[in-house]
């Protein structure tokens, strides 16, 4: 079972990195974030063409997620169980069952990114987020069970998944820009202790120099600036059966690429 994550940035402007992310992987679920389309607007038909069943929570020009599967998901949740109206379309899950018959509820997320720790709205919004994905996990799944949760986490776990350079990364901490922040890991971190395994650390635990988001306007990608922040995170159970995990820099490197490149693990379930 092949797994990508992948904050697509726009879909209607990358239906052609998508194509390409499946025509090269042949993943069985995509979890794509930051879709930025309405649902009346999404492009259903064409993802249908390309191989795969769809279920989106979209709204216009902001935030939107959508998950893709060879096989159709069941039991499928738009947002978590206490959203609200106004709640911003930020989760998607649903129940994937596996060649040998195994159920695996997927979660996939587009983490709120926070600003800073001032901001009155967008860091308490990323710390509710965090916390609403705890209650649902504490509430409706157990450890023990195979879960994936996947997504642009907007938070880099461990200082080896930083590469912005020294000076900038002590200049973010020291003014309270968000990524890297003690009390973002400590949320991050409420996650691993449930019983989530960050997959890529698990299979590459020394590898330093490979990064999932690129900033545009300072050409990041051009020379491997850039912040580990897309995570697929899986259940010990499901870890265990994790062969290989990667990020892949040759469809980030595309014209008109998303800042984001593609993540993906592969479990033998």
């Amino acid at each position: 079972m092949k797994v990508i994550s992948f904050n697509i940035n726009g879909i209607r402007a990358r239906l052609h990195q998508l194509e390409a992310l499946i025509a090269k992987h042949q993943p069985d679920i995509i979890g794509l974030q930051e879709t930025k389309v309405h649902d009346e607007q999404f492009p259903q038909e064409a993802v249908e063409a390309m191989g795969y069943h769809v279920i989106f929570h979209g709204q216009k020009g902001h935030y939107g997620v959508a998950l893709l599967s060879k096989k159709p998901l069941e039991n499928p949740m738009l947002g978590f169980p206490n959203d609200g109206e106004e709640a911003q379309r930020r989760m998607i899950m649903g129940d994937y069952v596996s060649d040998n018959g195994e159920r695996v509820r997927v979660l996939n997320g587009y983490f709120p990114q926070g600003e800073s720790r001032d901001h009155p709205l967008k860091f308490p919004a990323k710390e509710k987020f965090y916390a609403d994905l705890m209650t649902y996990l504490q509430t409706e799944l157990k450890p023990e069970q195979p879960v994936i949760v996947m997504g642009d986490v907007n938070i880099s776990h461990q200082d080896c998944d930083i590469g912005i350079g020294d000076d900038n990364a002590k200049r973010w901490l020291r003014t309270g820009k968000c990524s890297f922040l003690p009390e973002e890991r400590a949320w991050l971190n409420t996650l691993l202790d449930w019983g989530l395994v960050d997959t890529y650390r698990q299979q590459h635990p020394d590898v330093t120099d490979q990064f999932s988001w690129f900033d545009y306007r300072s050409r990041g990608f051009d020379d491997n600036r850039g912040l580990r922040i897309d995570l697929i995170l899986a259940t010990e159970k499901l870890a265990a059966q994790c062969t290989d995990s990667g990020i892949d820099y040759e469809l980030r490197g595309i014209e008109k690429p998303s800042d984001h490149a593609p993540i993906w693990s592969v479990f033998s379930a």
